[in-house]
């Protein structure tokens, strides 16, 4: 498959190629530009499906630049995430009401960036055209890039209240990890931070487009499956503890080895609503992790 190709632009060399190693090294196509005017020829050639534009730039600015995007229709479609250094809420909303599908605030963690990359292009390649997401910062989790808390509960509400009213299944899936008691802060390659954005990159990295991610609280990650049944996310859960743990250890250079926990319901047939849904997931969890820790 032919990768995903996104154009970074800053007039700073140093941290576009940072930009551009990060997207390389996710497996994405990379082309850095350093002005306004290269960026809006670039984005004009037709291939690219993102671009991460700072504001800062020595001729157009990102402001500006994004407009003359978003006006002209062969480019209107390109999601933009503005990248810069500029940070205050009037920025923030400036951007956001230009057309801006995100915007990451300098200085940056790259995991953190590599996750909204992937969420904005997996959004425009099931959807096409990407709307303005005016509320995103609402429903978002600022270390993960994932949905939060509040977005979960929402979507929840209306994706059991579908399911009683059209008669198809809704699975909820909760996965929890933790380090052993003992482990030493020595002992880690990646801080308690760093393996949350893993966790949240494999998650997104083996959903599926319907289904929706967020991060719960603390260390435990939600996922609602529309159209899954018991069965079928019984069998996705462990594929993604499976994943998970892989992630994690193959990224530890260490003796850590993190305990991944998982609990699940499922409204196959029963007219539950979102609480208990979400009850019964916690309720699963919670015995699982039991079993763990008598084993």
């Amino acid at each position: 498959m032919e990768a995903f190709k996104v154009c970074v632009v800053d007039d700073c060399v140093d941290e576009a190629l940072v930009l551009c190693e990060g997207l390389r090294l996710n497996g994405y196509e990379a082309v850095a530009v350093h002005t306004g005017a290269e960026a809006l020829q670039r984005c004009a050639q037709g291939d690219i499906e993102l671009i991460l534009l700072d504001v800062g730039l020595p001729d157009l600015d990102g402001y500006e630049v994004c407009r003359r995007l978003k006006a002209r229709p062969e480019t209107a479609d390109i999601p933009v995430v503005f990248v810069t250094a500029r940070g205050s809420s009037t920025d923030v909303d400036h951007g956001y009401s230009l057309g801006a599908v995100n915007y990451i605030v300098k200085p940056y963690n790259l995991p953190f960036v590599m996750v909204l990359v992937d969420s904005a292009l997996r959004t425009r390649s099931a959807t096409g055209p990407l709307p303005t997401p005016l509320e995103d910062p609402v429903y978002t989790d600022g270390l993960t890039g994932l949905k939060n808390r509040r977005f979960l509960y929402e979507r929840l509400h209306e994706e059991t209240d579908k399911a009683r009213r059209y008669g198809y299944p809704v699975s909820c899936i909760l996965v929890e990890f933790e380090e052993p008691p003992d482990a030493e802060e020595a002992e880690r390659a990646l801080s308690l931070e760093d393996m949350m954005v893993e966790v949240a990159m494999t998650l997104m990295g083996s959903s599926r487009t319907c289904d929706i991610i967020a991060r719960y609280e603390g260390y435990v990650f939600a996922m609602i499956l529309p159209h899954t049944g018991d069965r079928d996310a019984r069998r996705y859960a462990a594929k993604i503890v499976e994943e998970v743990q892989g992630a994690l250890l193959g990224d530890l250079d260490c003796s850590v080895h993190p305990r991944v926990s998982v609990g699940l319901a499922a409204c196959d047939g029963e007219a539950w609503d979102a609480e208990t849904l979400l009850r019964a997931a916690m309720s699963d969890l919670f015995k699982a992790k039991s079993l763990t820790d008598k084993g």
